[in-house]
């Protein structure tokens, strides 16, 4: 009973996430899917539905434990005090709220950390938006879902008509939490970190008999893709102490929001007319819209530090879980300086591919662990060397409904965690939707970078008609 009760260890991705998010500010790890519906939906039936999706993903449900001295990752185990109207909440803006005020309540939502000892999750019910629009906002902390993750949580809450969905799955029965000794809790994470040492033994002598039977068998290839993955986890580990940008410079521990909506079908047609993907346009509008930020302060960048989500979901094993993280980080420089729209969409192109097949990219789990060592200020400092994050996440191609209402639009609102400004795009129905996150010391007049990279996105979904 005991070895349930404690649950389970976060590891590589999900625990550096989380060690870093709470011992640095600046690097606070949140993520809020804000949905726009159409009207207020029925708040018993949401409700409901919020209920059932903390019984299908069982996260949602679990609480951090932490060991006594800190030589662990926290573990994941159901809360025995679990209680949902701790994580969800509704009010009303007041009479004359905009959308800026909406913003403005998210804003302060994200930067409000959350309860260490509860399940890492809140949703708030946001009515009395202009046209009679309300707003549903679900906070997650990073380091139990990604993007993608978000995305299969939410149609798992959502509905395919306003009636609801047919034949849905009967929920599994609630689980049921313990309290937990530090007794119970000191023996689960010895064990489970001497399992992890013994499996990277293990994995290091197979690696060594690979190694040694490689070189029987084909030398020359061994020793090349030896190299090869040395040289990738170089770059992939390679610490910086600046940004790059000569503008982008400071860094603090609150960030604003921004929006921008789009016909999804511009930014795929202007992709498919020139030979490359929607990734590819998508990231060449968000930095040229960066560098007309800069000109407009009268200064230029040469290149912009990229971060780059890769998606690993899909790979075997254990992380297809609705939530947890499947993603590696590629961080690498993008030329600017002189660009057009479509030039910086070929060096995307270019850079995004080289970095998908880095051997290091499925080493970001084992890679995460080692961060473990590495004090968390030089953590927070590499990621305060790069200028920008660009993340694509797509989304259901089809309307979809909540508590009887239907989602007009989706907004994917993110903490900078380090970079200058954070660019978020997430597809639905027909439409791309653009959440913007900007590191108030970084960017401290954000309307204006606001238009900026609105028109770098106008330029780039203007440009089949130029060629």
């Amino acid at each position: 009973m005991a070895g349930e009760s404690v649950g389970k260890q976060l590891r590589g991705w999900d625990a550096a996430t989380f060690r870093t998010a709470s011992s640095d500010p600046s690097m606070r790890s949140t993520f809020i899917a804000m949905a726009i519906l159409e009207n207020a939906p029925d708040w018993t039936r949401l409700r409901s539905r919020l209920e059932r999706l903390s019984l299908f993903v069982p996260e949602l449900r679990m609480r951090p434990l932490y060991g006594m001295v800190g030589l662990s990752a926290p573990r994941l185990s159901v809360d025995p005090d679990f209680d949902l109207d701790f994580h969800v909440r509704r009010y009303r803006l007041p009479e004359g709220g905009t959308w800026n005020d909406l913003l403005a309540d998210a804003r302060r939502i994200s930067l409000t950390d959350f309860d260490q000892n509860r399940p890492l999750w809140e949703a708030t019910l946001i009515e009395g938006l202009p046209d009679g629009h309300s707003a549903f906002l679900l906070k997650l902390h990073h380091s139990i879902a990604d993007g993608q993750a978000t995305v299969m949580i939410a149609l798992t809450l959502f509905e395919l008509s306003a009636e609801g969905n047919p034949d849905e799955p009967e929920a599994p029965p609630a689980p049921v939490g313990q309290d937990v000794t530090w007794q119970d809790l000191f023996v689960a994470n010895t064990q489970d970190n001497l399992g992890r040492a013994i499996g990277a033994m293990r994995g290091a002598v197979n690696v060594g008999l690979g190694l040694i039977k490689g070189s029987v068998t084909d030398f020359n290839q061994t020793v090349h893709k030896t190299i090869e993955t040395i040289g990738s986890v170089t770059r992939a580990t390679s610490v910086y102490d600046r940004p790059l940008s000569p503008l982008l410079t400071e860094r603090g521990t609150t960030y604003s929001f921004g929006t921008l909506e789009f016909p999804f079908e511009q930014i795929r047609r202007t992709a498919k007319s020139v030979g490359m993907s929607v990734n590819d346009a998508f990231m060449a509008a968000a930095l040229t819209g960066v560098e007309a930020y800069h000109h407009r302060h009268g200064s230029s960048a040469d290149s912009l530090r990229v971060n780059v989500p890769i998606s690993l979901r899909g790979d075997a094993g254990d992380r297809s879980a609705q939530a947890s993280n499947a993603v590696a980080i590629a961080r690498f420089p993008i030329r600017v300086a002189g660009l057009g729209v479509q030039e910086i969409m070929g060096e995307a192109h270019e850079l995004v591919s080289e970095w998908r097949r880095e051997p290091a990219m499925r080493l970001a789990d084992p890679l995460a662990e080692v961060s473990w060592f590495v004090p968390v200020p030089m953590l927070a400092q590499v990621a305060r060397a790069s200028d920008v994050t660009t993340s694509n996440v797509p989304g259901p191609p089809i309307p979809i409904y909540l508590a009887g209402t239907r989602m007009i639009a989706a907004y994917p609102l993110v903490a900078t965690i380090g970079s200058a400004v954070n660019i978020t795009m997430v597809t639905y129905d027909g439409h791309a939707f653009i959440g913007v996150s900007t590191d108030d010391r970084a960017i401290k007049d954000h309307p204006e970078f606001m238009h900026d990279l609105r028109a770098g996105f106008h330029a780039m979904t203007v440009l089949p008609d130029t060629l």
